[in-house]
């Protein structure tokens, strides 16, 4: 009888661990987070400072290819503005076939710190704000990788590596899955596996715009319930309190 319980077991975890096949992007759907920030807490419970949304638009043609449209918003509330401002959106079109990027648009005021930034690719050129360079193939926007990487088979200590672009840089990331933890938000109770960025062989939000991912599963399809952003000063935490157009 243990045996048997812990086949289960060990079973429920290998299912709860592998990303299911799915698309990594249905128009329509949508993710409400609650903002916090490590070590602001009441208690033992983080404080509530803001906002984010996570959606997904409708298909467009961009340049000639069909593009999913990702839209991530951040904004600080009252009290998140007297310690930390933050207005953040990020608009990103991907190819629907490779999820590759095609195009983003960043408006960024995090602070005192404000910046704009238009980002198209045509080939191996890539254009910001008017300034061309050459990008390698396979490229990729970080924060579509936050609905990508849910499909990506990464084993439980294991990593893979991509290649991103953001706001005019170039650059190779890392990602480890660090294996299954309870997530608690707002949403529910999760066991969650998540994927984090790696440096120098070792797990850290060190750049900024690296995320730490959990994913839990609703209604049969994988959510993003914790996201941890990498700011230009600290870390903030999204937690899932809503979802739409999540269906079996």
């Amino acid at each position: 009888m243990y045996k048997i319980l812990s086949i289960l077991f060990i079973s429920f975890l290998l299912g709860q661990s592998t990303p299911s096949s799915e698309p990594s992007f249905i128009p329509g759907e949508q993710y409400k987070y609650d903002l916090f920030v490590d070590l602001i807490k009441v208690g033992p419970d983080l404080v509530k400072l803001g906002s984010a949304t996570l959606s997904t638009k409708k298909i467009e043609i961009i340049d000639g290819q069909k593009a999913y449209h990702l839209n991530f918003s951040v904004k600080t509330s009252k009290i998140g503005d007297m310690l930390f401002k933050i207005r953040d959106t990020i608009d990103v079109w991907v190819n629907t076939e490779s999820l590759e990027l095609i195009q983003q648009t960043k408006k960024l005021r995090e602070g005192s710190r404000k910046s704009k930034s238009f980002t198209t690719i045509k080939g191996n050129v890539a254009s910001t704000n008017d300034k061309e360079y050459i990008v390698p193939e396979n490229i990729f926007d970080p924060y579509a990788l936050i609905m990508i990487l849910k499909n990506e088979d990464i084993l439980e200590s294991q990593s893979k590596k991509f290649t991103i672009l953001d706001g005019g840089k170039v650059r190779e990331i890392e990602i480890q899955n660090i294996g299954i933890k309870t997530v608690r938000t707002p949403a529910g109770k999760f066991d969650a596996y998540t994927y984090k960025p790696l440096h120098n062989g070792k797990s850290a939000l060190k750049n900024k715009g690296d995320m730490q991912i959990s994913y839990g599963i609703i209604n049969n399809r994988t959510v993003p319930v914790k996201i941890s952003l990498k700011l230009s000063k600290g870390v903030i935490v999204l937690k899932l309190k809503k979802s739409s157009n999540i269906i079996n």
